[in-house]
């Protein structure tokens, strides 16, 4: 967030007296600094990214990594992209201002086992839609692709100084994406992180 700084200059003097009873001056300059700056911007998250992979009834899971873009392979009931619920995070800050959110890094994703979720690609894809209403109508809005540090995506926060930012990931199972890839099936949890950065517009 851009900071604008205004400098006033106030003058400090001190006088001596001299042991002859004669004064000696000088003057010395005292630097004050007044920061003039919007509202600040606080970013919460409402809700995690999720996905579900769903192993068929009875299948044999491969003992090797699985690559999602061959999950009709690999003992998967479905496609775990038609399962993607986005993650939603709420910013505050000014009214009606613009912004550009971004993805700034992230990090794979990990089973308490020790199985990980990594990516075909080194920086997969991100897609990101935003509304001033809330995260159901974020997430069902218009996705743009949002690549991992790039210029971002220009929004503007509402009437309450409210925006809502859904993301997910660009076709996790798809060899048009960056896939995911399990370096081996463990049934559980598996978490990652996400940075969005949000900046104001100056």
């Amino acid at each position: 967030m851009k900071i604008k700084h205004i400098a006033l200059a106030i003058t400090a003097t001190a006088t001596l007296a001299g042991i002859s009873g004669s004064a000696l001056a000088t003057t010395g300059t005292a630097t004050a600094e007044v920061t003039a700056m919007p509202p600040a911007l606080a970013i919460e998250e409402v809700q995690p990214y999720t996905m579900q992979l769903e192993r068929k009834p009875g299948a044999t899971m491969p003992a090797g990594e699985i690559k999602l873009s061959e999950w009709d392979k690999a003992g998967l009931l479905s496609d775990p992209a038609e399962s993607v619920q986005p993650g939603c995070l709420k910013v505050t800050g000014d009214i009606s201002k613009p912004v550009q959110i971004g993805i700034t890094n992230f990090t794979n994703l990990v089973a308490p086992g020790g199985a990980e979720i990594s990516f075909s690609v080194a920086s997969p894809g991100f897609e990101i839609a935003t509304s001033t209403t809330d995260c159901a109508e974020a997430s069902a809005g218009n996705f743009q692709t949002a690549d991992l540090g790039g210029a971002g995506l220009s929004a503007t926060t509402g009437d309450t100084g409210e925006l809502y930012v859904a993301w997910r990931y660009k076709q996790p199972t798809t060899t048009l994406g960056g896939f995911m890839v399990m370096s081996a099936w463990e049934e559980g949890t598996f978490t990652g992180t996400v940075d969005v950065q949000v900046d104001y517009e100056m």
